[in-house]
């Protein structure tokens, strides 16, 4: 059973190459504003939009997975990523075509998120929880990467150098997970209808609240990239240096805290976790030493991310869900989540005229996460 450690590997490579590319904008958002004279609302855009995107091709991502399996969804986002993140470069006449690249590559995530945890609960099984973690991983550590990185090749390359970069490595990861991403066995013949499928899932009284803790925190995790850098007065590389590390500790806190939540239960880590993202917000806002921000950073992170693999493995393996509606399921969390990655940035972008108000704006978000912790009924 090695070879499952060879499909989280290339599985994790694809998830980090689209975080990286698509994060690659964050710390030039001014930067673009100013060349295309654009605002901070559409500037957003170009991080949120994708969101809106895997609200509507989850669900076919979802029956996808259901009759095919989880390699021919993530292919078909692979495609599109390479596609959308790889025109960019040729297409920076306006502000309009990088958006028109960015919606392109959008279309694809839904297809990739969707299959990660039917495709580590398939292979993994007992220990999904974890490799669900280390995989989802990649996708903070993606966008870790993406901000730190793209501030110095804009530097000395420009915009175009920036996105020529991401494009390379968008193409390789998709030609790895070409070759190495494989489903554990051929799937017999499993149909359930979508109908059929919601009702089974909606057996459980928390069908739709994990996915709400999915909308909340995706959308805290965007909104709070796109302000930090403008709450204190930081120049170009330090405003990358603090996305990237509040990013990583993204990365860690999906990767570490499934497993100890399936330790000492999940309600009361995911819960503490919540609460302690809020407390080092608060911190944020009203410390100034640049040392102890990049700290505070990266511990928000950590305790923001937390809770969103906790939330996706729990939606997978809650009673009504089976084998023939995983796909299904996995929709329903993606969707809500990726809602919330396209309606609270934009929100969040518009509230920033006031940023006192903009930093409550994403205190709320952290409290409803907190909230919908405390309903989960286990």
């Amino acid at each position: 059973m090695k070879y499952k450690w060879v499909v989280m590997g290339a599985f994790w490579l694809l998830i980090f190459a689209y975080g990286a590319s698509w994060f690659c904008v964050a710390p030039m958002l001014h930067n673009i504003e100013s060349k295309y004279d654009i605002g901070h609302t559409y500037s957003h855009l170009l991080l949120s939009i994708i969101g809106l995107f895997v609200v509507f091709f989850a669900w076919p991502a979802g029956h996808l997975v259901d009759k095919k399996g989880a390699k021919a969804s993530a292919l078909v986002g692979s495609i599109f990523m390479f596609i959308g993140f790889g025109s960019r470069a040729f297409l920076l006449q306006s502000y309009w075509s990088i958006l028109a690249a960015t919606i392109v590559a959008g279309f694809g995530l839904a297809w990739i998120l969707v299959a990660l945890a039917p495709m580590m609960i398939q292979w993994f099984e007992e220990k999904a929880s974890l490799a669900i973690g280390i995989t989802s991983s990649g996708l903070f550590l993606g966008f870790s990467f993406g901000s730190v990185v793209s501030p110095h090749i804009f530097d000395k390359y420009g915009l175009d150098g920036v996105f020529e970069f991401f494009a390379l490595f968008s193409f390789i990861s998709f030609l790895i997970w070409i070759v190495a991403g494989k489903d554990k066995k051929k799937l017999e013949s499993r149909r359930v209808s979508f109908k059929e499928g919601i009702k089974q899932i909606m057996a459980s009284k928390n069908a739709l609240i994990y996915p709400f803790i999915g909308f909340f925190i995706v959308g805290a995790t965007l909104s709070a990239s796109a302000l930090m850098p403008s709450l204190h007065n930081f120049d170009k590389f330090e405003k990358g240096n603090i996305i990237s590390v509040m990013l990583l500790g993204c990365a860690i806190g999906a990767f570490s805290f499934p497993y100890i939540a399936a330790k000492y239960g999940i309600k009361k880590i995911a819960s503490g976790v919540a609460i302690l993202a809020l407390l080092l917000w608060i911190a944020f806002y009203f410390i100034s030493p640049y040392t102890l921000l990049l700290l505070i950073s990266f511990l928000f992170g950590v305790f923001l991310q937390a809770g969103w693999p906790i939330a996706l493995h729990s939606q997978e393996t809650e009673k009504g869900v089976t084998k023939e509606n995983e796909g299904i399921a996995a929709s329903l969390f993606i969707s809500l989540s990726n809602v919330g990655g396209a309606v609270l940035p934009v929100l969040t972008g518009y509230l920033e005229r006031n940023m006192d108000i903009a930093f409550a704006g994403i205190a709320v978000y952290i409290i409803a996460c907190f909230i919908l912790w405390i309903a989960i009924r286990r």
